[in-house]
């Protein structure tokens, strides 16, 4: 399928597994990544939302899909859960007839994967998860923030547990370094869409809030007030303003 994507060091990985007779445990990994993308691409389909990409690297996957910043949180929480989801009933394999050479690297190798995701960085599922529960409780801005930070953080703890650096761990950091980063630079442009959304389409607000401030308090699920002086003002009225249009 055009839509899945191999990584050229996912490649290299292959065959160097090939050459050096570790092509069988290299095979469950993939077989275990693309077990782990297929639960992002179910609760992507099952909630309505459309699958770009899936690109296979050599530890994991990452997976694309079109949504709206301002979707729900429970939404959030599904499509980040889901290939950690999928991968526990990979476990169920261990009680099949296999030789107990087979069941460790079953076992070994898919805890390894399913524990690395869940750490806090972008853009393994943890910092995902750890994104959605940011939103429900704190403004778009200060949770981008926090998301942001907590990454920087997170890897290096990884680096400073991993100080051996294998040529795939070279990669891995290098790779969660771009990532970050990237979301350094690109945070103009979601803060920008996640306030376009919330102009342009009516959504489901849980709450409704009123507070003194700017459009930077705006926080997913919860429909906002401001209070300016004695009046009080919608905040489509402020993201009019904004957008150099008129409600």
């Amino acid at each position: 399928m055009k839509n899945i994507k191999i990584n050229s060091f996912t490649l290299f990985f292959l065959c160097i597994a090939f050459f050096s007779g570790y092509i069988k445990i290299a095979l469950w990994i993939l077989f275990i990544v693309l077990v782990h993308e297929s639960g992002h691409i179910f609760f992507a389909k099952v909630l309505g939302y459309q699958f770009i990409s899936v690109t296979i690297y050599p530890f994991g996957g990452v997976t694309r899909i079109n949504k709206d910043i301002n979707a729900p949180f429970w939404h959030e929480f599904l499509l980040a859960i889901g290939g950690v989801l999928f991968q526990s009933f990979i476990f169920l394999l261990l009680f099949f007839p296999f030789r107990s050479v087979t069941k460790d690297i079953i076992f070994t190798y898919n805890s390894a994967i399913l524990l690395f995701n869940l750490l806090p960085i972008i853009p393994l599922d943890g910092s995902l998860l750890f994104s959605s529960f940011l939103n429900k409780y704190f403004s778009y801005k200060t949770a981008y923030y926090i998301y942001v930070i907590v990454s920087f953080v997170a890897i290096v703890f990884y680096i400073g547990m991993n100080y051996w650096m294998s040529l795939n761990n070279y990669f891995i950091v290098s790779l969660f370094l771009m990532k970050t980063i990237n979301a350094v630079k690109e945070y103009k442009y979601y803060y920008n869409r996640f306030l376009l959304e919330r102009y342009l389409y009516n959504y489901p607000y849980k709450r409704i809030d009123t507070k003194k401030g700017d459009l930077d308090v705006l926080r997913k699920e919860t429909y906002q007030y401001f209070i300016e002086g004695k009046h009080i003002v919608s905040e489509k009225k402020k993201l009019a303003d904004r957008f150099d249009k008129k409600v």
